[in-house]
């Protein structure tokens, strides 16, 4: 079953919306005001939710299910994409949201506009001891922090096993040096 196969699935299965991410509601202080990619952003939770803090966030909702789409708040853009196969011109974006998603071929740089910033936080290879049914390619390495964040400052940085699941959160800006 292909991803979006799956993730329709999931969502038409799904009877409520998610819930907001604890990390996101103590760091978005530190977040850029502007064009923001909640990427495989899903139902939309998270994008909405920063965006109720300050009308200075324009979300774009991108993901691969056309359903969890479908059920996100309305008073966000919503984009059905491949997260590999973005469609947005460089430096589109000055903050990315990228909560339970990890895909080695996005280019968060790339994305971001001068002092552009990102919150990461997924599941980390140390989450098999937990979730051993799980996508070992959606799992990040935090041995590949200097590449996947390549360009970036990191500004916080912290693994956690909560018992249940163990997920690593990044908040980082794109470098005034890069290009």
């Amino acid at each position: 079953m292909n991803d979006r196969v799956r993730w329709n699935k999931k969502y038409r299965a799904e009877f409520q919306h998610g819930r907001i991410n604890a990390n996101l509601m103590r760091y978005a202080h530190l977040l850029k005001r502007g064009r923001v990619l909640d990427l495989a952003g899903g139902l939309g939770q998270n994008g909405a939710w920063l965006a109720s803090q300050s009308n200075a966030f324009c979300i774009i909702n991108a993901d691969i299910s056309e359903e969890g789409l479908l059920r996100a708040p309305k008073e966000t853009a919503r984009v059905v994409v491949d997260a590999a196969q973005l469609p947005f011109p460089n430096h589109s974006f000055d903050t990315i949201l990228n909560v339970r998603f990890f895909d080695p071929r996005v280019n968060f740089s790339q994305q971001l506009t001068r002092d552009g910033t990102i919150f990461f936080e997924t599941f980390t290879t140390a989450d098999e001891k937990y979730r051993p049914d799980f996508n070992p390619a959606h799992r990040f390495d935090p041995a590949q922090i200097p590449e996947i964040f390549r360009g970036l400052e990191i500004l916080y940085q912290r693994e956690t096993d909560d018992g249940k699941r163990v997920f690593v959160t990044i908040l980082a800006r794109r470098a005034e040096r890069s290009p």
